[in-house]
């Protein structure tokens, strides 16, 4: 029975809030939340609570790189003070805007007090999944290929995964490979704009093996990851078929984003059917250069 009172005093202590940091010199500072994960575009708002015993005293916000970096005041940031309590607001935050803040008490004549810090953490959710085909050299012979691309997402937390049905034929046979972030199984590609464009997936040769890379544009320096899924040699792939590219796991989405693509035509009848096109734009462009012959003929003759 002697450890009752003891009991009741530790659970009573649990369930108070965090405890101020207590210093020598009469100073108490205590920020919070911990950690805090905003939208981007969102306002954060960090706190940080302190009790003095002197009524000159000043409080100052940094952000912690590889040296603390005072937080200026801007159109973005400011700082507002109340009632032993100073606040940090930060409107429209960015990815850059991740990070560790500390609030910083300084009383006259002492030493300056830190409170215990808060991580910012902006979270932008990933583009809705787009499908490229990606056409090989010899469309008889080679390969065929999917790819899936996501991008603009922080942060680097992300599963891309491929899934397939017909109701006509079994593919089971299929080999896919999903993609996560963090993890082992990607590829990483020079950090280039060019990666980037519709151009180079399409004109790239497809893999022998189903791959995942991910890419950095070096101007907007988002995230970029997109999946290569070989498709098996055109005789045996039969119309009707539906892959879909889901992207999912990520801090920033609800629900998974997914893109779809149907194998409407047979692999000889599509080749028919690009050769078709092909030929009705070389006809096209004969047309327009007899006819600028032909103008420019006219003018010659007068």
């Amino acid at each position: 029975m002697a450890e009752l009172p003891r009991l009741c005093l530790l659970l009573l202590f649990a369930g108070q809030p965090p405890a101020l940091t207590a210093t020598p010199e009469g100073l108490r500072v205590r920020q919070y939340p911990p950690s805090l994960s905003v939208m981007r575009g969102e306002t954060a708002t960090l706190s940080c609570h302190f009790e003095v015993e002197s009524l000159k005293y000043g409080v100052q916000w940094f952000k912690m790189k590889s040296e603390k970096q005072l937080i200026a005041k801007s159109a973005r940031q400011s700082v507002v003070e109340k009632n032993s309590t100073s606040s940090l607001v930060i409107t429209e935050v960015t990815p850059e805007d991740s990070g560790w803040y500390y609030c910083e008490v300084n009383v006259l004549q002492k030493e300056p007090e830190w409170g215990n810090g808060t991580e910012l953490v902006v979270l932008a959710p990933p583009s809705a999944p787009r499908i490229y085909l990606q056409i090989p050299p010899d469309p008889q012979t080679g390969r065929w290929a999917l790819l899936c691309l996501t991008g603009g997402f922080r942060p680097s937390k992300l599963t891309l995964t491929w899934t397939y049905q017909s109701t006509t034929v079994n593919i089971d046979h299929l080999s896919v490979t999903n993609c996560t972030l963090p993890g082992s199984n990607l590829s990483e590609h020079p950090a280039d704009g060019a990666l980037l464009s519709s151009d180079w997936l399409l004109d790239s040769p497809p893999p022998s093996r189903p791959q995942c890379f991910q890419v950095m544009d070096n101007g907007s320096q988002e995230v970029f990851l997109f999946s290569v899924f070989v498709l098996p040699m055109k005789q045996s792939l039969d119309t009707g078929i539906t892959f879909t590219c889901g992207v999912q796991d990520h801090p920033a989405m609800s629900t998974a984003l997914t893109a779809s693509f149907t194998w409407d035509a047979s692999p000889n009848e599509l080749i028919l059917q690009l050769n078709i096109l092909k030929m009705c734009f070389l006809s096209a462009m004969t047309v327009v250069l007899l006819l600028e012959a032909a103008k420019h003929f006219c003018l010659q003759g007068k």
